[in-house]
């Protein structure tokens, strides 16, 4: 009878547990039936079982207080009981408690323990749970091959036992660390698996985090609008569901986006709901996160008074909850914000400090963060031996990473491979018993077979017959059609004759205004020009001057290719001679900020109503050999610099040229400015400035592309060649990636040896 009533409330349990994400009613609903399951029953394994889904509802209400008073009482009755079943479960409990609570290490002490005691007693469920939660906190410690490796654990027991949601859960994990280490296509392939789960089963909290993930996808992809309908898809959910910790995370991805597109106002509100969310569910981790945003935002505005307010914030929270991780980070952006300020004494304390608690803390990537910052620091003081110490230590500890990022994915494959063998052992048991089955349907369909022939044999001369006749009346008609479409297709031809003449005649207009290369070779004799435009004219114009003794060179990448951008190319050309050669302004930051200016006046994009948002990135540099120095300033663009082997990044602002549209409703134009940058001129130091057009490139057979880091391979393999032999290596990579596929834009790549 004993087991009779186990079982019956074992299913109540499975019914409970089952279903998706509820509202806070709903969920109080499904306490209240718990709390009555519990008071009327004696069986002391369907009481400590009912204390277990107690804590599971109160965590899902995020009531962690209660979650973990009623998960201890649990585990206190099954190890009195001798229950190791419910004690696995309680140990994971109350690791889930005290992750949700940013405890990682009290939590993953519990998780090792339930896995343990789940493994000794063969419990798979027990053991799938585990494997994922010990995943999950590995990837807070940045430890991803460990993370990894019991993600796939958990995915080969979720296939053995047909966990649906435990195999969504831990394909979402995976895609998380794809997301770090940049690998967004395997990211965004992982995180689809799990939404398709997700939807298939009816989990409305897995769908919301999964809509959330998939949006960091394309927001790093810089896909904008797929990013923001992405958010607002998970935020629906998330309001919907009542789900708080989801809805926070959509108002953050929602306010990450209007960020990077320089939407300031929008961005600023999301963050603060965000933040509204944080404070009311009291977790501290994600209030701090919600100030460092904050604090960016002001100084993306140059209001630095405002963010060092909002990272002082990030700093007091991230030390109260012990978060190393936020501390370092507010190091790292105050020590920026007074950096941008020219208060280098404070931005030197906070530089140094993030990086003596990175380095305290095992954290290479902040570390090398802390390298960067420091090296333009000491760049700004005047001091630039330490400037390029530090650009050293910054460049080893990259080449480290990328090592340690190599040797994670050989081991990622291995994993890989064994969770996959697992699963086609199972497709083979369930193939077995689909060929039993054919064989008792053979029959059936051979005698039904037969049948049915005979009854289509009958049909099929019937229309064998009508379609004939049809035939003879259609073969007259398609004559006269024929005749029709020859004559329009003539009158197509010639039209777009005289479409390819003008373009053609247009191309040859846009190269009377680009400096022949021949001349740019009489002022810089040791470079070269790769220009490569998508279709007839291009998007991508490169411009160089000499005045005052100085040589001005820019590499720009107007919005749009083909006509749209030959016309951008030609105004941008316009102002650029205006600015350098009739008004003698050779600071590159001054070049910028007065071409920005003169694209908003020409394309009218100053008016609230304009439909213009055309603009431009580009990168531009003032060389100066009287004084051994060159200056650069850019817009999304940046300059590399190759020296020994040693490839150095200066990245340009993140503010494009132009824009118009509702970006000039949030930032004044006249008040923008561009950040100009000193470099000391040294002998066989090589610079290079280009488009996206080359590293957007992609192959037919995988659609993958070339990829930053395959262009920096290539400007670091061969930057000792002369730098004509350095073009012809360029455009031979550049023919064999895109093979017999089309060109995808403007590709333009200036390189220039001193």
């Amino acid at each position: 009878m004993k087991f009779l009533l186990y079982l019956i409330f074992s299913f109540s349990f499975y019914l409970l547990s089952a279903q998706p994400v509820k509202k806070a009613g709903q969920q109080n609903r499904a306490i209240d039936s718990l709390q009555l399951i519990l008071k009327s029953t004696d069986n002391d394994s369907v009481k400590i079982y009912t204390i277990n889904k107690l804590s599971n509802k109160y965590l899902n209400i995020e009531n962690y207080g209660q979650a973990l008073k009623y998960a201890e009482d649990a585990l206190g009755q099954a190890l009195k009981l001798g229950n190791k079943k419910e004690t696995a479960n309680s140990y994971n409990n109350i690791g889930d408690v005290f992750y949700q609570m940013d405890k990682n290490e009290q939590a993953l002490e519990n998780y090792l323990i339930s896995l343990k005691i789940s493994r000794e007693i063969v419990y798979l469920k027990g053991m799938e749970d585990s494997y994922s939660n010990i995943g999950n906190v590995y990837v807070n410690q940045d430890n991803y091959q460990e993370a990894l490796d019991n993600f796939w654990k958990s995915i080969a027991i979720s296939i053995k036992t047909g966990n649906k949601n435990g195999m969504a859960a831990s394909y979402g994990e995976i895609g998380n660390m794809y997301w770090f280490q940049g690998n967004y296509e395997e990211a965004l392939d992982n995180f689809l698996k799990s939404l398709k789960i997700y939807e298939d089963e009816g989990n409305e909290k897995g769908k919301a985090n999964s809509y959330n993930d998939i949006g960091y996808v394309y927001l790093y992809k810089r896909d904008f609008d797929k990013a923001l309908k992405t958010f607002l898809k998970g935020l629906n959910i998330c309001q919907k569901a009542d789900y708080k910790a989801g809805l926070a995370n959509s108002f953050n991805g929602i306010g990450d986006t209007y960020e990077k597109e320089a939407m300031y106002v929008k961005a600023l509100d999301n963050y603060h709901q965000c933040l509204k969310i944080w404070v009311e569910t009291k977790v501290i981790s994600g209030e701090g996160r919600a100030y460092g945003n904050i604090g960016i935002v002001y100084s993306d505005m140059g209001n630095y008074p405002q963010a060092i307010a909002n990272y002082l914030k990030l700093l007091k929270l991230s030390k109260e909850g012990s978060d190393n991780r936020g501390i370092s980070d507010a190091y790292v952006g105050l020590g920026d914000a007074y950096m941008k300020q020219n208060k280098l004494e404070e931005a030197d304390t906070y530089l140094n400090q993030s990086l003596l608690l990175s380095k305290e803390m095992g954290n290479k990537e902040g570390t090398k963060e802390s390298f960067s910052s420091l090296s333009q620091l000491y760049e700004k003081k005047g001091d630039f031996k330490q400037a390029y110490e530090y650009h050293k230590l910054f460049s080893n500890i990259k080449d480290t990473l990328l090592n340690e990022h190599s040797d994670w994915q050989i081991n990622e494959m291995d994993t890989k491979y064994e969770s996959e063998k697992k699963e086609k052992d199972i497709e083979l048991l369930n193939k077995d018993k689909e060929l039993q089955q054919a064989d008792i349907n053979k029959q059936k369909i051979i005698r039904n077979g037969f049948i049915g022939g005979l009854s289509l044999a009958l049909l099929l001369a019937f229309i064998l017959f009508n379609r004939y006749v049809i035939k003879q009346k259609l073969n007259s008609a398609l004559s006269h059609k024929n005749n029709e479409l020859t004559q329009k297709n003539d009158l197509i031809e010639k039209q777009k004759t005289k479409i390819i003449d003008s373009i053609t005649y247009a191309q040859l207009i846009q190269k009377s205004i680009l400096v022949d290369e021949s001349e740019i070779k009489k002022l810089l004799p040791e470079s070269f020009i790769y220009y490569q435009p998508k279709d007839i004219v291009s998007g991508d114009f490169y411009w160089c001057s000499k005045i005052n003794n100085k040589i001005i060179i820019a590499v720009a990448d107007c919005t749009g290719h083909g006509v749209p951008g030959a016309f951008m190319s030609i105004i941008g050309n316009t102002i650029l001679n205006q600015v350098v050669n009739e008004k003698h302004i050779t600071m590159p930051s001054e070049i910028l900020r007065l071409l920005n200016i003169g694209i908003y006046e020409a394309l009218h994009q100053e008016k609230g109503e304009t439909l213009s948002r055309d603009g431009m990135d580009i990168a531009l540099c003032c060389v100066d050999y009287d004084n051994s120095q060159l200056e650069y300033a850019g817009a999304q663009h940046p300059l590399y610099i190759a020296e020994d082997k040693v490839l150095t990044v200066i990245k340009g602002d993140r503010l494009t040229i132009g824009g118009g549209g509702m970006i000039s409703k949030k930032i004044d134009p006249l008040k923008r400015v561009y950040t100009n940058h000193l470099i000391q001129i040294k002998n066989d130091m090589c610079i290079y400035l280009f488009s996206d057009g080359y590293k957007d490139q992609y192959r037919v057979s995988d659609r993958r592309k070339f990829g930053i880091q395959k262009f920096k391979d290539l400007i670091q393999n061969n930057q000792h060649f002369e730098m004509q032999k350095q073009k012809e290596l360029f455009a031979d990579a550049h023919d064999k990636w895109k093979g017999n596929g089309p060109q995808i834009d403007d590709v333009l790549i200036i390189g220039l040896r001193f």
